[in-house]
């Protein structure tokens, strides 16, 4: 890799083969042997020079393809919005190792891109032309979803994935010995309840606004903050005569068998602790914190961190170390975490980091009077993201050769203002492109 260089990869260049991943040989889960990974993860946590030798290549253009391990950029703007004069949907990610992907985020737009990279079927010639032999089941190869917050732009296509997911394979592992389908539950990883509502920065309930509650029978279950378990729960009710009729009528399995969901700091079956306190989540949702693990297979082991996201919590960033080496999701976050994502992303072969671009926030907003909504906004904006004349800076402190700008806001950004990224890092910057691939590690 030449270092100083601007990398920047368009779709249009590593589009082509977009078939689907193989049927898998695995039956989701392993308690096998694991040393090949392990070693990769002992290498990580060595000494900064030490893990300088270390880092492995990341390979741009069509090569990406051949690579094991490879980063697939789905949607790469963020907002609740969408923007003119680009493609860009919302943000996700997807991690691909060998023959299983693991999803990050699922922002609007992002099932189909989804659907548009991995999916392929088995056809055959008839009489009037070729036909699908049966249907495809892509999502066999997704083994886990990773939410690092809850915001519209993270999430709003996850309901596609609920129902339209078990009609291509999702949470199922078909035997290539036997051709026998069982339920292998898709794991769903995300934030917990919040705990308690945000402060209401913009006056909204006293200018008239009311707060929305979760309704149940169940008082212990009615909250304005509802976790990923729930949020799940509550999109099976809201789609529950279609769900009804499709298992009832057209012979599909139970949906919510194929959802497998761990919350992080939740307190439910199979949840994963939160290793720091934070009493209050109005009064800073980011305290200092070693990074905790979260997931792990024989293919990867996945580890986390608490993030700066204003008053979003809990807001987490990823790290995905694989026998190839690791890739690491900021998640939306403001520059200053603590040092959390640092010490997360310390010496990481890609690091895909969140982008605001400042010049937007300065046109939007001007100069907005102390108090408003429009000021609330900005101070958000301002604190909650990272500017592009700030992120370069934050992945020269984690030690990262390689900055992919990602969750590009506003979508229609130029790349002349994303380039301010380069202020204060050295290494290559990826300017991020929806259907992108970087590859990682040695081709096959």
């Amino acid at each position: 890799m030449v270092l100083f260089s601007v990398v920047t990869v368009f779709a249009d260049d590593v589009a082509d083969n977009q078939d689907s991943e193989g049927q898998t040989g695995y039956p989701g889960e392993t308690t096998g042997d694991n040393t090949s990974l392990q070693t990769t993860i002992q290498d990580i946590s060595d000494d900064d020079s030490a893990r300088q030798y270390r880092q492995s290549p990341v390979i741009t253009g069509p090569d990406a393809e051949k690579c094991r391990t490879r980063l697939v950029l789905l949607g790469t703007t963020g907002g609740v919005s969408w923007w003119p004069e680009t493609n860009r949907t919302s943000s996700s990610s997807a991690l691909v190792v060998g023959d299983r992907i693991y999803l990050i985020d699922m922002g609007q737009g992002s099932a189909s891109r989804i659907s548009e990279e991995f999916n392929s079927g088995s056809f055959v010639d008839s009489p009037g032309g070729r036909i699908e032999d049966g249907s495809s089941t892509f999502l066999e190869n997704v083994k886990a979803l990773f939410f690092t917050h809850l915001h519209q732009d993270h999430t709003a296509d996850y309901p596609s994935l609920l129902l339209i997911g078990p009609g291509a394979g999702m949470g199922t592992y078909t035997d290539p010995s036997t051709n026998k389908t069982v339920i292998d539950p898709l794991k769903v990883i995300g934030p917990c309840n919040r705990g308690e509502l945000d402060a209401d920065m913009t006056n909204f309930t006293s200018r008239g606004g009311e707060v929305i509650y979760t309704d149940s029978a169940d008082p212990d279950q009615i909250t304005p903050t509802p976790g990923i378990r729930q949020m799940t729960n509550i999109i099976w009710q809201a789609y529950a005569q279609t769900i009804n009729d499709i298992t009832l009528d057209d012979g599909y399995p139970d949906f919510r068998s194929l959802i497998e969901v761990r919350e992080i700091g939740g307190t439910g079956s199979g949840d994963i602790p939160l290793p720091v306190s934070v009493p209050d989540p109005n009064n800073g949702t980011c305290p200092a914190m070693d990074p905790f693990e979260v997931y792990q297979d024989d293919q990867v082991r996945v580890t986390a961190t608490l993030v700066d996201h204003h008053q979003v919590y809990p807001s987490f960033a990823y790290r995905f170390d694989t026998d190839d080496g690791s890739v690491v999701f900021s998640g939306d976050t403001g520059p200053n975490t603590s040092g959390n994502l640092q010490k997360l992303a310390d010496g990481a072969d890609i690091l895909v980091h969140e982008v605001i671009d400042k010049a937007w926030i300065e046109q939007k907003f001007g100069t907005p009077v102390p108090g408003s909504q429009m000021d609330a906004l900005k101070t958000h904006m301002l604190e909650s993201h990272t500017a592009n004349d700030l992120v370069g800076q934050v992945a020269t402190e984690c030690h990262v050769n390689t900055l992919v700008l990602n969750h590009i806001v506003p979508g229609n950004t130029p790349d002349a203002h994303l380039m301010e990224a380069k202020a204060n890092f050295t290494g290559d910057l990826i300017i991020g492109e929806d259907l992108m691939r970087i590859g990682l590690g040695s081709q096959e």
